[in-house]
């Protein structure tokens, strides 16, 4: 991987949207809904009989579009936008505590508001004659679980397709406000700062590619995936200038090895995603994405949060007439997915939005407190 200095100077990456990312964002959003049709609609086997290719294609292999998210999820966590320093260029045990809460909050408002939307809709159809079929199994204990995201570490199912991946975003969020802590009381200059959770982050995501992640039994963990999120937060700090590329060349490099010893799909994805990201970034940020595609990112976390709930209730509907041949099972699931996407618009719109500003607001209130008692704010690592 390499970028002409002269062509790249002043034109770093500062956080803003672009379009290569954005894209890739809606097509694995689209991607896992997809899987999950395909995983647990009544009729999916019915509908593979009308196009037998796309279905094996979506059960077996539409799962690996996590590793998109995975990779954009490390990207994000690049920019360092959301912790507070004091004055001596320290990040205190406050900011730590806060950090960790502001990315529990983002994560937890809407997905517990779809839990309990969710919940509640099984416990109505059951009682009316009108079972989903939605949730194996309850326990109180397992809802408490649910509630802060530590369900997969306790060995508990999830009530809902794909929330697992909310446990690992919620864990790597957590990791990464701790790693910047430690890192930070020891370092206070910024680009120091970044070197020293290199530091850090390198020999953890060699150990997740060559060690962790070819055993199951770590897949709860966040350790399990840590090699594409550091694939993700590299590729963040060298497109800000802030990490030489040979640093994500070599970490890419050491990461290809592993898969020598054990070929992993999702793995392999992830690194594919690091060189189309890099080089488009640069030959693609003067692109105009169709409206649709940017609404698609847009709702992509809705879209991901309600699809199981929607998909279930709309096939439970379709059901009789569904069964009657592939192409209705087919047309079926069409129409579930499209009900998904109504239901990704309203719930962005009434909900995601809302929590995501008054989180925001939260964080605003709190630096204009410590402004006005003359704390000087300043985002770490930049």
């Amino acid at each position: 991987m390499n970028a002409n200095s002269k062509d790249t100077e002043g034109a770093f990456w500062r956080g803003e949207r672009f379009a290569l990312a954005d894209l890739l964002r809606a097509l694995a959003a689209v991607g896992i809904v997809w899987h999950h049709l395909s995983l647990y609609a009544p009729r999916s086997d019915l509908a593979d009989q009308f196009a037998p290719s796309v279905g094996y294609f979506l059960f077996n292999h539409a799962l690996y579009a996590v590793a998109i998210f995975f990779v954009l999820g490390g990207l994000t966590s690049s920019l360092d936008k959301r912790f507070i320093q004091r004055p001596d260029g320290k990040m205190g045990v406050g900011e730590l505590m806060q950090g960790i809460l502001d990315r529990y909050l983002r994560l937890a408002i809407p997905y517990l508001i779809m839990l309990f939307a969710l919940l509640g809709l099984v416990w109505l159809t059951d009682r009316f004659g009108f079972p989903l079929h939605l949730i194996e199994s309850f326990s109180w204990y397992q809802f408490v679980s649910h509630l802060f995201l530590i369900q997969n570490l306790l060995g508990f199912e999830n009530f809902s397709a794909g929330t697992w991946y909310l446990c690992i975003e919620l864990q790597w969020s957590c990791l990464i406000v701790v790693l910047t802590f430690l890192a930070n009381r020891f370092q206070t200059d910024h680009g120091a700062n970044v070197w020293a959770r290199t530091l850090l982050l390198f020999p953890l995501g060699l150990g997740s590619a060559w060690v962790w992640s070819r055993s199951d039994r770590w897949e709860a963990f966040v350790l399990y995936f840590a090699a594409q999120y550091v694939l993700g937060i590299f590729l963040g700090w060298t497109l800000q200038g802030r990490l030489p590329t040979w640093v994500l060349s070599l970490f890419s490099l050491s990461v290809a090895g592993s898969l020598i010893l054990n070929p992993r799909p999702q793995l392999m994805i992830s690194l594919l995603v690091v060189p189309v990201l890099f080089f488009g970034y640069w030959r693609t940020k003067d692109w105009v994405l169709p409206a649709s595609i940017r609404w698609l990112s847009d709702v992509s976390y809705s879209l991901f949060l309600v699809h199981y709930m929607v998909n279930g209730l709309v096939l439970r509907i379709l059901d009789g007439w569904s069964s009657q041949g592939a192409v209705q099972a087919a047309a079926g699931m069409l129409i579930a997915f499209a009900c998904s996407l109504i239901a990704a618009f309203c719930f962005h719109r009434w909900v995601e939005s809302p929590s995501l500003r008054w989180v925001r607001s939260g964080s605003l209130r709190r630096a204009e407190r410590l402004e006005h008692l003359g704390v000087d704010q300043r985002p770490s690592g930049s």
